[in-house]
């Protein structure tokens, strides 16, 4: 509970988020595979693990707020430490997390949370439109697409894996700080 805590006294690096993220959303990595992913990356090797399935679970990319992680073959996930002009839970940042399933064909879900990892309304966040759209994921940096159709609220779908920043007719997400 204290390192929840000290999420809030400074701004929250992902690793740490990562670190607390519930066993319940990720049951099949323990809390050493999580570790091990951390210290692979700051050692400049391949971050890759042996999970609770006997499948192999890849960290692709950390930075102090972002995170890829390839679960399994058919489960990635993105997370993003994104600001918020009132505080959520004592911070100024959310967790805005998309994780993809499937791999021919691949279905996608938005969601957000607080660095304590309590379910918030992605809608307060996300102007989510109701045609395809792309999720701008840093500092508008044009190779951050990552393109998706919405389904259902807080649902979505990948188009493609290949950004398509020209397509007029992916609408870009907007975050509402």
């Amino acid at each position: 509970m204290s390192s929840l805590l000290s999420l809030c006294g400074a701004q929250p690096k992902m690793r740490d988020i990562f670190l607390q993220m519930p066993d319940s959303m990720l049951p099949y990595l323990t809390e050493n595979n999580k570790l091990d992913f951390i210290d692979f990356i700051d050692s400049n090797m391949d971050a890759v693990v042996t999970n609770e399935l006997g499948g192999k679970s890849q960290m692709l990319g950390l930075s102090d707020k972002h995170l890829t992680l390839k679960v399994s073959a058919s489960k990635t996930i993105k997370m993003h430490l994104m600001p918020v002009n009132e505080p959520v839970d004592s911070c100024n940042q959310v967790i805005c997390m998309l994780t993809t399933y499937g791999q021919d064909i691949k279905e996608s879900k938005l969601e957000v949370f607080s660095v304590h990892w309590r379910p918030l309304d992605a809608e307060r966040y996300v102007d989510i439109p109701r045609q395809p759209y792309v999720i701008r994921w840093f500092d508008n940096h044009p190779a951050d697409f990552y393109p998706v159709n919405v389904k259902e609220l807080g649902e979505v779908e990948e188009v493609s894996n290949e950004p398509k920043e020209d397509n007029q007719f992916l609408k870009c997400v907007h975050w509402k700080p």
